[in-house]
């Protein structure tokens, strides 16, 4: 069928024509599900149900991400499934799209992630339901562009088709402080897109106003100082839409006011992803610049140690699993950063495993604000007598967030802290230090949740898991143990993209250090 040839052009325009579908013809439906119980100005209207039709895209959408997946050859290197489509001629801009093992896995995870998480907040957003699926598939198409883009200026457009909708999710459906939370949000991620766009523009002269293709600006020759000025433009777009510490601020609030699937996306490390793809390999004398290098490392571990103390001290469980994602954050960066292939092969998996347990969690937090109106800690108590699946699967995501050795994050964070190890081994023993807080703020939380007294009445109604979040929470379950259990599928599809990551980083730093100090040696022997 020649699959490989149009799949991903398919995975990334089929939600932008989903988008438009949903938008013209679909129609609310909220609780009445039965011709009976549906009023009489709902079944004049006609159309399918908005939320329905949206899912029906996002499946079809997931099916191609599994496909993408079995077509992908662990054996081959350099990209797969590989597009190269005229755009702009006069730009020399292409539609140019294709997959390694580093963007595969997170390729497949939001496809497999989107309907998922609609399933399971269902129930949750019941108004303006045609314009609400429009906006999660634009956000979906956008997303895929991310992966899949090896054109500069294809990128950069998928990257604010990301941003963009969800803008208007978090200020629309989110709740108090969303106005304000929204706005911020874009009005960082924007002054870093912004500083992307400057430096993209810099590296399409510099190659001859000629090609925005990854590929052809990697046979750039650029000097160290060009470098530095282009990757710390690069770097601080990734940096700020990763929430590294200090560019954190916006995420807590974000994920506090969006609706429990903006949380969920926003979740996605969508930033740590780009700088792996694009800021690495590109600018591989400023990664390996000693001063750049140590900073983003000591960076790192202060986002390890300070997300999980401060998630400790959360009153919320969505502040808790905002902080703790910014602890985690700094366990990807330090992988990256180290650069051995085991730590850049943790990453990844720690990218893969974050999007599966975080995702989760906050869709177990928002269990408990549907059912009870809030996720403070202290509104709980003794829930394990009463909602004995949702207790089983919010250890079990507990656990999968600390790293116990059998689950999904276990995996991730043990590779880096190894890869970490041969390179900067002091740094590797202090980040280990974010594991013991991590424990204490998981196990925290779910001794307030689920073990300690029922002192509110009330919480003794509530109705555990049911129906679609209960299916939902059992493939989430189900992806913990596999990959905790059984990650060599996975590690083998990144392996040589990993390999080639680190080859070109280290091997083209050396070069500009050889180089230098020829350059050094003659000038001395001149003199």
């Amino acid at each position: 069928m020649g699959m490989d040839q149009w799949i991903l052009p398919a995975l990334l325009l089929w939600p932008l024509i989903g988008a438009v579908i949903v938008r013209l013809l679909g129609q609310e439906r909220n609780a009445p599900t039965t011709a009976e119980s549906m009023p009489t100005d709902a079944l004049s209207r006609g159309g399918p149900d908005a939320r329905v039709l949206t899912l029906g895209v996002l499946v079809v959408e997931a099916v191609l991400g599994v496909c993408a997946w079995l077509l992908f050859d662990a054996t081959a290197p350099g990209w797969q499934m590989r597009t190269d489509l005229t755009w702009l001629p006069d730009l020399g801009a292409r539609l140019s799209m294709g997959v390694d093992g580093i963007s595969l896995p997170m390729l497949v995870l939001t496809t497999l992630l989107m309907p998922l998480a609609l399933l399971a907040t269902w129930q949750q957003v019941t108004s303006r339901m045609a314009t609400y699926g429009a906006l999660l598939l634009a956000l979906t198409s956008g997303l895929v562009g991310v992966f899949v883009s090896l054109d500069l200026l294809l990128f950069y457009l998928a990257w604010e088709l990301m941003l963009i909708p969800m803008y208007f999710i978090i200020g629309i459906w989110g709740t108090a402080g969303r106005t304000r939370a929204a706005i911020k949000y874009v009005m960082l991620t924007m002054f870093g897109s912004l500083l992307m766009l400057a430096a993209i523009a810099a590296l399409y002269v510099m190659g001859g106003s000629t090609t925005f293709h990854l590929d052809d600006l990697l046979q750039l020759s650029l000097s160290l100082n060009t470098q530095l000025w282009l990757f710390a433009a690069f770097f601080l777009a990734f940096a700020i839409k990763s929430a590294l510490v200090p560019f954190h601020t916006w995420l807590p609030d974000a994920q506090f006011e969006a609706p429990v699937i903006g949380a969920v996306v926003l979740g996605l490390k969508v930033g740590t992803y780009a700088l792996l793809r694009f800021a690495m390999p590109l600018f591989p004398a400023a990664v390996m610049h000693e001063t750049v290098r140590s900073v983003v490392l000591v960076l790192s571990v202060i986002a390890i140690v300070w997300g999980a103390l401060v998630a400790i001290v959360q009153p919320d469980l969505r502040k808790v699993l905002s902080y703790a994602s910014i602890s985690h954050l700094g366990f990807i960066m330090l992988g990256c950063f180290a650069l051995t292939q085991q730590s850049v092969e943790g990453a990844v998996m720690i990218m893969v495993n974050h999007g599966i347990t975080t995702s989760a969690l906050f869709l177990l937090a928002g269990f408990l604000k549907e059912r009870s109106g809030t996720d403070r800690l202290d509104a709980f108590g003794g829930l394990a007598r009463v909602v004995p699946l949702f207790a089983v699967m919010l250890t079990l995501s507990m656990l999968s967030t600390i790293g116990l050795p059998g689950t999904n994050g276990f995996v991730g964070e043990f590779l880096v802290l190894l890869g970490t190890y041969r390179t900067e081994p002091l740094l590797a023993i202090f980040a280990t230090t974010g594991v013991v807080f991590a424990s204490v703020y998981a196990l925290r939380a779910v001794q307030r949740l689920l073990f300690s007294g029922l002192d509110v009445k009330a919480n003794g109604e509530m109705r555990d898991l049911r129906g679609r979040q209960l299916a939902v929470m059992g493939v989430f379950a189900v992806a913990m143990i596999w990959l905790g259990v059984a990650p060599q599928p996975l590690l083998r599809r990144m392996e040589l993209a990993s390999s080639a990551l680190v080859e070109r980083v280290r091997g083209t730093s050396l070069d500009y250090a050889q180089a230098a100090t020829a350059v050094n040696t003659g000038a001395n022997a001149n003199d």
